[in-house]
């Protein structure tokens, strides 16, 4: 008998059976009024993304699927420009199902050259798709623990994390529609194992799969238990040993776990299928399979590839190595286990920086670790150990043993993708693979609340509900805090938008040359608005040939336009009304180059007022920094200057801040800076290098 078809146990009825209609009504519409909190901290239009991962996974997912369209054939492309031939030679990025970008396509199919208004209706699919994976989630738990207000507490408490409100509206495949799929898997499987709805399960697995690749972390533990779980009972019916082995191993492959697993390979491998196809067409058919994209990022990821550079990312070495990997998920369960009411964002950031900074690296190797280290991490191994051993029993007590499978399966998922992923899931950046921990916090509080549900009643569990929503709804608000603009930043995001949706009127297709920094300088008060003008630069100028070259003239001869941040009065401005960025003709680069040596002249001759890796001189106008000789390993990173005013009214937050990319002209490294109109007291500046070092320059005044 398979396990499907196995009666039903005490604890295993759907809630609706063991709850009143009114209670299941009230947590619903509780759950459904926490999670309304996000939309309308959110459906602000002119509500950006400050610094981070946002901006700029932002900027590419609505280029890919901007570009997704049958003229294409549905390819996952960031840009297309125009080849020697005229055939499109496009820049692929098909290392994810097409299902996401579809639906973000739908999302902003309708606002067309509006970027604000896209990004608004983007973020709000990201917060529905948010929304419904918890839904399903409580939905599960109500199932699992036959307890409605036990599901709401957990559900709310686990989706209160610093990661999951940090990532929840982001634009990006990798957060919010992966989260949704995989609990669409999950609610499947607990509907499968309490009513044997398998067809159910997958046409859930295609669905999710069409979204991301998760997914297969919530399949592979839940194939392994139920296999094994089919095989011990087939054993027991036995009697002799050859009997047994022959009647266990036909009930493991006639299993419907077994078919499920087959079905969700087959299934999987027709997704990526379409997308190596895409991208073997893309390269004309000269590329072979193994140096396809998606195939280099698979091997990457998987540590099979070529090793990431970690001199590269300035993280010295063994950052991919066992022991920091291991205590780095430790980390991020422990922050993604606690609401963020708790602690705040600040405290959110402490527990993390005091927990790097404390616990040392697990001992694999006793002879390592002496003194307080050793003692430290027997603390660590023994507070896991405990935490395990303390849930093991818990579920046993509190369980039937067919749910016992599912908690096991929602608890080991996030590992289950974080371990054959080391060297994707390790990196740093990645922080984002912590909301697929999600499931270890929502064991951690439903087994937690059985117990105190089974030691003191009802009530207690019902106030701890309400105490969720509450900490929820806080969570909410402290996060909206940290990405709310002031009026005078989501203003100058506007015009940042408005600016680059110009020139792309003018560009697209055509070679544009990017001269010097490529983002405007933007007054402290106004300083978030900066990572606009990226996003705006990556999605209005995507189908534009930027050139490679950082030398200024050698670049722009071959170039149709050239977008600078310095403004010329000059015939080939096409931009005459634009106040951030500006469009010149090709034929300007005369009058662009003009104005760097205008600058060199001007300076040359006098002491520079700081001498460092670039010489520093201040003019009553400008700060121009020059190199000589130089050459393009020189400008290894932009350059930054915080200008300090004499009054601290000239600036909501008391000081400048700039930041330009320098070129190269005639042998030389240059930078210009205009200087504010306000007196300054003194101007601070350096060279921020690939890898975390920074070159700083004694102060100057002006």
């Amino acid at each position: 008998m398979s396990q499907s078809e196995v009666p039903l146990e005490d604890g295993d009825r759907p809630p609706a059976q063991l709850s009143g209609r009114g209670a299941e009504r009230l947590t619903l519409w509780l759950l459904l009024l926490a999670l309304s909190t996000l939309f309308l901290c959110n459906i602000d239009k002119g509500y950006f993304y400050r610094s981070g991962k946002h901006d700029g996974d932002t900027a590419k997912n609505l280029v890919i699927a901007e570009n997704l369209s049958p003229d294409h054939n549905f390819r996952l492309f960031k840009k297309a420009p125009p080849g020697p031939g005229g055939a499109p030679v496009y820049e692929m990025y098909s290392r994810f199902p097409v299902g996401g970008f579809a639906l973000i396509k739908l999302a902003i199919l309708p606002f067309g050259n509006d970027l604000s208004a896209s990004i608004l209706a983007a973020r709000m699919l990201m917060l529905l798709l948010f929304s419904a994976a918890a839904l399903l989630a409580f939905h599960s738990l109500a199932r699992i623990t036959s307890h409605r207000w036990i599901a709401l507490a957990a559900t709310l408490a686990a989706f209160s994390s610093w990661y999951m409100l940090y990532y929840g509206n982001a634009v990006c495949v990798e957060y919010s529609v992966d989260l949704f799929a995989v609990m669409l898997v999950f609610h499947g499987m607990v509907v499968f194992v309490q009513e044997g709805r398998f067809r159910q399960l997958l046409a859930r697995t295609c669905v999710a799969l069409l979204l991301g690749w998760r997914v297969y972390a919530f399949l592979l533990p839940f194939l392994i238990l139920g296999l094994a779980g089919e095989a011990v009972r087939a054993w027991k019916d036995g009697t002799a040993l050859w009997p047994r082995v022959r009647s266990t191993g036909a009930a493991v492959l006639r299993s419907r776990y077994m078919a499920l697993g087959v079905f969700s390979v087959l299934f999987g491998a027709a997704v990526l299928g379409f997308n190596f196809a895409n991208e073997y067409a893309a390269s004309g058919g000269e590329t072979r399979v193994s140096e396809l994209p998606s195939v280099q990022s698979m091997l990457r990821r998987t540590g099979l590839g070529p090793e990431w550079d970690s001199s590269f990312r300035g993280l010295g070495q063994g950052w991919l190595g066992w022991p920091r990997f291991l205590r780095q998920q430790f980390y991020r369960v422990c922050v993604a286990s606690v609401p963020l009411a708790l602690t705040g964002e600040r405290g959110q950031l402490q527990v993390w920086y005091a927990l790097r900074g404390w616990l040392p690296p697990i001992p694999f190797s006793w002879s390592s670790f002496s003194g307080p280290e050793l003692w430290l991490s027997l603390v660590l191994l023994l507070m896991a150990a405990v935490a395990s051993t303390t849930a093991v029993c818990l579920a046993r007590r509190l369980l039937a043993w067919r749910h016992r499978m599912l908690v096991a399966t929602l608890a080991l998922s996030g590992f289950f993708w974080a371990l054959p992923m080391r060297h994707n899931t390790g990196d740093p950046s990645h922080n984002h693979e912590a909301l697929f921990y999600v499931g270890v916090p929502l064991v951690f509080y439903s087994l937690l609340l059985l117990y105190v549900h089974k030691r003191w009643g009802h009530r207690p569990v019902a106030g701890l509900a309400v105490a969720a929503l509450l900490a929820f709804v806080v969570s909410t608000f402290q996060m909206d805090r940290r990405w709310r603009l002031d009026v005078r930043a989501a203003e100058t995001q506007q015009t940042a938008a408005a600016e680059f949706r110009t020139i792309r009127e003018t560009t697209r297709g055509k070679v544009v040359l990017f001269s010097g920094s490529v983002e405007p300088e933007w007054s402290r008060q106004a300083a978030q608005a900066h990572y606009l003008a990226d996003t705006a630069r990556r999605y209005y100028l995507a189908g534009s040939v930027r050139t490679r070259s950082r030398d200024v003239e050698v670049a722009a001869r071959a170039a149709d336009f050239i977008v600078t941040t310095d403004r010329v009065e000059s015939d080939a401005l096409l931009t005459p009304g634009n106040e951030l960025v500006f469009l010149y003709d090709s034929a300007g680069i005369d009058d662009l180059l003009e104005f760097y040596r205008a600058a060199y002249q001007r300076v040359v001759s006098g002491e520079p007022a700081a001498r460092s890796y670039f010489d520093v001189y201040l003019r009553d106008d400008a700060l121009v920094h020059v190199r000589e000789p130089c050459v393009e390993e020189d400008m290894r990173g932009g350059i930054f200057v915080n200008m300090i005013p004499e009054d601290r009214k000239d600036l909501p937050e008391g000081h400048g801040s700039f930041i330009r990319g320098p070129v190269l002209f005639e042998g030389k490294c240059i930078a210009v800076f205009p200087l504010p109109d306000y007196p300054i007291s003194g101007i601070r500046t350096g060279q921020a290098i690939r890898g975390g070092w920074v070159v700083d320059w004694i102060p100057a005044s002006r």
